[in-house]
């Protein structure tokens, strides 16, 4: 007696139709709405933020489909110091993510401003999130896609199957019990398009002040920019930057615009300069110089073996004054020098 019975419906031929082979796709994700998953994950992260009474800003990543709370990190902002965090799926990231692999290993930089005081003030806490200019950057509430912010207060995102809350720290009181409450104690999001306003570079004078309406104003501007284009627009010259390594050297010459956007280094394409680099120890992405109201920044992207001073310990952000020469990795040194 046979123990499986086969009907062919619909006169099935056996034979008749070539037998292909089996195509596997993932299933599609479903994002969650941004609210759903604050609330859910809001008994995760509540306890540190409330902690905290100093400014500074926590950086929350929930996955965007389950609701999961993947990791947070809070950065607090010093006084006449600029300070950085870098989001990615490296382990030497600040917040390491490593559950997507949409995640670029170093995808997004956030880089906190001076404070004037220690004050309970959150609505003082001015911050930016740039991509890393990798393959999709990430997008805002509404979906619309970036490679730059530059933030005073809360900001919505959603990067490579993560939502990223970017919420100010200092005021334990923004914190309630109750996550439906914190919801709604988040102010609404104002944005404004330096794009639009400034299609070739980031405009350095904009300022931005929340104080008077209480609203989180956020201006979406451009990341560090293609290799493809220019670094130095006509007149825009800001100086030079010389890659010395084991057996090449080379110089970059940067302009005002590109700084102010951002300029990567490192030995990955998508980095300014990387075919003057020979050196392995170097990570694919290693640093970001970056232009900042009257500072230029020396940003590690949170590399495998460090940026410095020349001569001096690894540090996360240096402040480059004049002449100034770095180490980066193990053999490569870095020379800036401003245009007379």
């Amino acid at each position: 007696m046979k123990t499986v019975g086969v009907d062919l419906w619909g006169g099935q031929v056996r034979g008749a139709v070539e037998n292909r082979a089996t195509v596997m796709r993932h299933a599609p994700r479903i994002a969650m709405p941004l609210r759903d998953l604050f609330i859910a994950a809001y008994g995760k992260f509540a306890a540190q933020c409330r902690a905290v009474d100093e400014p500074g800003v926590a950086m929350i990543a929930i996955d965007e489909c389950t609701g999961r709370a993947s990791g947070q990190v809070t950065l607090r902002a010093r006084v006449a110091r600029y300070v950085a965090a870098i989001i990615g799926r490296h382990d030497a990231c600040d917040l390491f993510l490593h559950d997507n692999h949409e995640l670029a290993l170093r995808h997004i930089a956030v880089v906190l401003d001076p404070v004037q005081s220690w004050s309970r003030d959150s609505t003082a806490v001015r911050y930016r999130v740039l991509d890393l200019r990798t393959q999709n950057g990430f997008t805002d509430e509404h979906g619309r896609a970036l490679r730059g912010l530059r933030c005073e207060g809360p900001a919505l995102l959603r990067c490579a199957g993560y939502a990223l809350f970017m919420l100010p720290l200092g005021d334990p009181s923004d914190w309630p019990e109750s996550a439906t409450d914190a919801w709604t104690m988040i102010p609404e999001r104002v944005y404004f398009d330096e794009l639009d306003c400034s299609p070739r570079g980031s405009m350095p004078s904009m300022r931005l002040s929340s104080s008077a309406t209480q609203k989180s104003m956020i201006i979406r501007t451009h990341g560090p920019r293609d290799t493809g284009e220019s670094l130095v627009m006509r007149g825009d010259a800001a100086g030079t930057l010389e890659l010395i390594g084991k057996q090449h050297r080379g110089t970059l010459s940067l302009g005002h615009d590109a700084l102010h956007d951002g300029v990567l280094i490192g030995r990955y394409a998508r980095c300014d300069g990387a075919g003057l680099l020979d050196d392995q120890s170097l990570s694919r992405v290693h640093a970001l110089l970056l232009h900042v109201d009257d500072a230029l920044l020396a940003i590690d992207t949170a590399s495998r073996n460090g940026t410095r001073l020349y001569g001096q310990s690894d540090a996360r952000v240096i402040s480059l004054g004049g002449d100034t020469e770095l180490g980066l990795g193990s053999r490569t040194r870095a020379r800036w020098r401003w245009s007379q």
